[in-house]
């Protein structure tokens, strides 16, 4: 009987799920039942997507054609080429599920490794899978605290773990966080393209997506947990401050943007310009001014400026 056990579980271990049929990534990977807890399984990926990282989750399975909502977040990992990733793509991923977690005891309802996008792609579930596990009986106690609950805004604007937030790049954005439990918060940007200094964020492309984990240690009441909120880059906006012209003397505009990017002007009616140079006489003056945008930084400058010279 043991032999014939240890065949059922390679066979197990190697077969992909009916649900993976659909997604791009294949999965290989063992062991997936009778398992210790907290477990260890090897998992290798093949046919990665190019599209975006994976998150590889501990969760209950959810209805059927809905995402899972109950995971385990102290397990989850993030796999991607990204740096700051746990694995990547080409790693033996090394996972870590447990019997039980908040709001699951995995030795009676069912759980399972659900593959999914990261942040990059919130809102694709073409690589979707659940990959389904068993636990031995009693292989821990289930937890009795409820997970604490984290709630976020970025300019007083509310953060969302699904809807990205858009963030253009260099533009200023403060974070607030809120544990309702009152635990201890700890802040962590998940993606290169966005630093974070004392609850400032800033965006450092003009396009793409970043992840700001907000973790909660836990209390007496509640347990620890880790909220993603994904961000959305979009260009920036360049400006040059105030344009103004005289009729008694020559002024000098904005030479660059805020971008540090050169201005051309052209000015018609009651004004010529000479570089950054307006002379002005009495009557309507039109400035129109321009500057190069930056790909994946900064949208070009255009602007038309008419002036009432008196």
């Amino acid at each position: 009987m043991k032999k014939i056990a240890v065949v059922f579980a390679l066979f197990a271990s190697i077969l992909v799920p009916t649900q993976a049929q659909a997604a791009q990534t294949g999965f290989i990977g063992g062991p997936l039942i009778n398992l210790d807890s907290p477990a260890s399984i090897h998992i290798a990926l093949s046919n990665f997507p190019t599209k975006g990282g994976l998150y590889v989750m501990e969760c209950a399975e959810g209805a059927a054609g809905v995402r899972p909502t109950i995971c385990n977040a102290a397990v989850q990992l993030w796999v991607s080429n990204d740096a700051t990733a746990t694995f990547k793509p080409t790693a033996d991923i090394v996972f870590k599920p447990t019997a039980t977690f908040t709001g699951a005891d995995c030795t009676v309802v069912k759980c399972g490794i659900f593959l999914r996008y990261d942040h990059t792609v919130p809102n694709d579930l073409t690589e979707d899978q659940f990959i389904a596990l068993t636990f031995k009986a009693g292989t821990s106690a289930v937890p009795t605290l409820a997970s604490d609950e984290i709630t976020a805004t970025l300019n007083g604007a509310v953060l969302s773990n699904k809807v990205p937030l858009k963030l253009a790049y260099r533009a200023p954005a403060v974070l607030a966080a809120t544990s309702k439990a009152g635990a201890a918060l700890t802040y962590a940007s998940l993606a290169p393209a966005c630093a974070l200094s004392d609850l400032k964020i800033t965006a450092l492309k003009g396009s793409g997506f970043c992840d700001i984990a907000v973790t909660s240690a836990g209390t007496a009441t509640a347990a620890g947990i880790t909220a993603h909120f994904p961000l959305e880059l979009t260009l920036g906006t360049q400006t040059i401050g105030t344009v103004s012209a005289s009729s008694t003397k020559k002024v000098k505009l904005p030479a660059t943007t805020n971008f540090g990017e050169t201005v051309t002007y052209l000015g018609t009616g009651s004004c010529t310009t000479t570089k950054n140079i307006v002379s002005a006489k009495k009557g309507t003056c039109t400035i129109v001014a321009g500057a190069r945008g930056a790909t994946d930084l900064y949208s070009p400058f255009n602007k038309r400026f008419v002036i009432k010279v008196k």
